[in-house]
């Protein structure tokens, strides 16, 4: 399927690894060119020099922390720069702030808000004037299942992903007359390092014996039994990115595998 996004510009958070690093892949591909960022300046320059050769697209790597704001203006105006316009924002960094409630401290939380919901605002706001006046703009925030579904051992992401799906809904609605188009993706457990980070914690909250048998109870929870993997989850990403998505906004997909049982 001919995506229709050659020569468009797009800019994905939290590309060195992971969700980000294959979306990013899979835009570059039948054309697009990528702006990715992280906080790490080697792993990301590392990435920019494998996502060239392997694609040859076109790709810049700008270290930067979404929860500054200077990083993000300079993250844009740098992608600006470069490539003349944003025409694709993908909203990927983020952490996993996980536990429950009574172990959950005001600083961790507002570290998380800071990193995603301002993160993500910050950088919606910068670009998202010049896709009104060029009618023509898409944005997706990878948000994450505990904002749908409440897991008490998930309290801090489920707030912040709560809060970020009423803003894709909102927005969605305030922009998709000027064909900016909003939408969000609710990933469930995939093979990244976030997970690898998180598994001693979860193996305890789940009573597993060892971070293996933590991941097998965790797969079982979804309908396929199994984790998901970056790319199947870019694969789907680049679609609402595309000109083939021209009719869908507002929409959170859920990329769980099954996991979520709710109706939206």
């Amino acid at each position: 399927m001919d995506l229709g996004i050659r020569d468009r510009a797009a800019i994905v958070t939290g590309g060195s690894r992971g969700i980000g690093r294959e979306t990013a892949r899979v835009l570059l591909e039948p054309g697009a060119r990528v702006a990715i960022c992280a906080r790490t300046a080697a792993a990301l320059d590392q990435t920019r020099d494998e996502l060239t050769a392997k694609t040859g697209g076109e790709v810049l790597a700008v270290a930067a922390d979404t929860a500054i704001q200077a990083d993000v203006e300079r993250l844009v105006r740098a992608a600006t720069e470069r490539f003349g316009r944003v025409d694709i924002l993908v909203n990927n960094a983020g952490t996993m702030y996980s536990g429950r409630f009574q172990a959950l401290t005001e600083a961790g939380l507002r570290a998380q808000l800071e990193t995603k919901l301002f993160g993500f605002m910050r950088a919606i706001r910068l670009v998202v004037d010049g896709m009104r006046v060029r009618r023509w703009g898409r944005i997706v925030n990878i948000i994450g299942g505990a904002g749908k579904e409440p897991d008490p051992y998930m309290f801090g992401s489920g707030m912040t992903n709560s809060a970020l799906l009423n803003l894709t809904k909102s927005l969605s609605t305030e922009f998709g007359p000027d064909g900016v188009l909003v939408n969000a993706v609710c990933p469930g457990w995939v093979d990244t390092g976030l997970w690898r980070r998180n598994a001693a914690g979860l193996a305890a909250e789940l009573g597993a014996g060892s971070e293996d048998e933590a991941r097998r109870l965790a797969a079982r929870k979804n309908a396929l039994g199994r984790f998901g993997r970056p790319e199947e989850l870019a694969d789907a990403i680049a679609f609402l990115c595309s000109e083939r998505a021209s009719y869908i906004t507002g929409v959170s997909l859920n990329l769980d595998g099954g996991r979520l049982k709710s109706l939206w």
